[in-house]
């Protein structure tokens, strides 16, 4: 079982294991733990690391904020992953550059895309002829067709 301790010297929330005799603060201070007040419990110790901010949070008067900073928050996201490979690739530089940051944005997002997949990107930035550009990127080995009609960006080296 484990718990959530307060330090009486620096009033920091601290996560132990209550079946310990002492632990020691990260202030130096050395607490008994058995004989300290105990102000959450818990399980396991995933559950102390959330039992312990809580604890801190409280004790900071900001529990409301968060509990409310804690529930994640699911945003719907509004584009489509044609647009934001678009929008990723407009401030890439001329149109090689674009051309190639569309190729290397839709890998990251769908991992194999289609000429068609490509065509609707360039036709978003304004570039005419998607067979033709990834010909060229073909060519200039930044994509490669790992399955017929499939295509992938070859990641650029770190």
């Amino acid at each position: 079982m484990f718990g959530v301790i307060v330090c009486p010297q620096c009033r920091r929330a601290k996560g132990v294991d209550l079946s310990k005799r002492t632990t020691t603060c990260s202030c130096g201070f050395e607490i008994r733990v058995r004989s300290a007040r105990v102000h959450a419990r818990a399980g396991t110790a995933r559950e102390l690391v959330d039992a312990v901010r809580r604890v801190q949070a409280e004790r900071h008067g900001g529990l409301q904020e968060y509990e409310r900073m804690a529930v994640p928050r699911k945003t719907p996201r509004s584009r489509s992953v044609h647009a934001r490979v678009a929008a990723a690739a407009q401030s890439a530089g001329d149109r090689s550059a674009r051309v190639r940051a569309a190729a290397l944005g839709l890998t990251e997002e769908i991992e194999l895309f289609t000429v068609d997949d490509l065509r609707r990107v360039l036709d978003a930035l304004g570039i005419p002829g998607a067979h033709a550009r990834l010909e060229e990127l073909v060519a200039g080995n930044v994509v490669y067709e790992p399955r017929e009609g499939y295509y992938r960006a070859v990641r650029p080296a770190p």
